[in-house]
């Protein structure tokens, strides 16, 4: 691509000495896009310690941010820190041709007639889970969600065989494999948590490589989507290893634990303290559910009000805040050149805040999702990525948290035990509330004990 050397890189946003911005960019990586943007415009430049990066903001540079990976821009070598976490350079980190074979694999399993079957299966481990809770009392909302989340995906992707494993044992490796995420220390240094993080990898490849053997020995047994994976071609082998199947169901269980968790504490943090959307909430959820009933997925289709309360809490508080590329060779963007080996920063946070995309735009307002206002235009929101990069399993996700949200309020009062706004965690690009977030609860008169 043709750049003209006279073109100037992008301005940047003032640093401290060595650090630059990365101090302010972990702890707050919103007000650090806020200031740029404030200064400079949507393409301005930010110094994380030796790296220089370009934060790009607003929707058709969005675009460009999708569109141009695995062209302009690298995703592999920036998310090289999952690689100590799934023990495989897959996922993220995987190169063109094997991204394409992984989309090939996986997106039908997140489709059509599979969807289907997962919202019961979904529906079934949450009515599971309400049964634990008894009349009234509190639970910790990122405890529940870690472990509600991680089930439900096992049980609905890879079987209620499957699940049934996912005892506190796996439940405390996962937890150990998540506290080894690191993107600015050298990820093999000698920390306990890194430690702890690479004998729990160990742990769980045994584990899930013992289910997958035993899946190997037995194809008539079972039929979902573990069974598929081991069915499925891959590159030029007529089956998928052992080793990268494993990879995937730790990827998909991670990412199910993370971020589904997440979006769904989010949602249900955000309606709860804005009581006048609760209620309409809850007044929609008893139209459609008996005291007993489970959604299905045609149910979970005429809930449009719960569906834009979540995808408000996914506008205003995306847990994937910020992706990064690098920049594969030089380029040009807006009126800024960019050299090659920067980084690229979307910044979804500031970016799904624009007044000039959303009225009122620091406001929850679910009604800006209807068909009156329709503010959901083409990558104005992207926490789940955009182009042949969108998430494959957005709508399972969406679908989880509807389901989840509609049995709890189907079935119990809920409020949060202290109505301000949790303190955020800021960990590693994912934006959560932090723990603990009491949630007290008391069984609805009109739901039997």
């Amino acid at each position: 691509m043709n750049v003209s050397s006279t073109l100037p890189t992008p301005p940047m946003l003032p640093g401290l000495p060595l650090l630059g911005n990365a101090i302010d960019f972990r702890r707050d990586a919103l007000g650090v896009f806020r200031k740029g943007y404030e200064r400079f415009g949507p393409v301005f430049g930010i110094q994380l310690a030796r790296q220089p990066a370009v934060v790009l903001v607003g929707p058709e540079l969005m675009r460009f941010f999708f569109e141009q990976t695995d062209t302009l821009l690298s995703m592999g070598e920036v998310y090289s820190f999952l690689e100590p976490i799934l023990g495989d350079r897959v996922l993220f980190t995987a190169e063109r041709r094997d991204y394409d074979e992984q989309r090939r694999i996986m997106q039908p399993a997140f489709h059509g007639k599979k969807l289907r079957s997962y919202v019961t299966e979904m529906a079934a481990e949450v009515d599971a889970w309400l049964d634990t809770l008894g009349p009234a009392g509190t639970f910790d909302l990122c405890e529940v969600s870690q472990q509600l989340t991680m089930n439900v995906v096992a049980r609905a992707i890879l079987g209620e065989p499957f699940r049934r494993r996912l005892g506190p044992e796996l439940s405390r490796l996962f937890t150990d494999l998540a506290g080894g995420l690191e993107f600015v220390l050298p990820t093999n240094l000698p920390l306990p948590r890194f430690i702890r993080r690479d004998r729990a990898l160990k742990r769980l490849r045994e584990i899930l490589g013992a289910v997958v053997r035993e899946r190997r020995a037995n194809p008539d047994a079972h039929d979902d989507f573990l069974q598929a994976l081991l069915a499925a071609s891959y590159l030029d082998a007529p089956s998928i290893p052992d080793d990268k199947v494993v990879t995937f169901i730790l990827g998909l269980i991670f990412g199910g634990r993370e971020n589904t968790s997440g979006h769904f504490e989010w949602a249900l943090v955000m309606l709860l303290q804005h009581r006048d959307a609760l209620a309409r909430a809850v007044a929609e959820v008893d139209g459609v559910l008996g005291p007993a009933d489970r959604p299905d997925y045609d149910l979970c289709r005429r809930m449009p009000w719960l569906e834009a309360c979540v995808k408000e809490a996914e506008r205003l508080r995306p847990v994937t805040h910020t992706l990064l590329r690098l920049a594969a060779q030089e380029f040009t963007v807006g009126d800024y050149r960019v050299p090659k080996g920067w980084l690229v920063v979307a910044g979804i946070a500031l970016s799904q805040r624009l007044p000039a995309l959303f009225r009122d735009a620091e406001r929850y307002d679910p009604e800006r999702f209807g068909p009156e206002r329709n503010e959901d235009q083409p990558y104005h929101i992207v926490g789940f990525g955009g182009a042949q990069h969108r998430c494959w399993a957005m709508a399972f996700v969406n679908n989880e948290i509807k389901v989840i949200l509609s049995m709890l309020l189907r079935r119990y009062e809920v409020e949060l035990v202290d109505p301000a706004a949790p303190a955020k965690v800021n960990d590693i690009g994912v934006l959560r509330p932090a723990p603990p977030c009491l949630v007290r609860y008391r069984r609805r008169a009109s739901v039997s004990a």
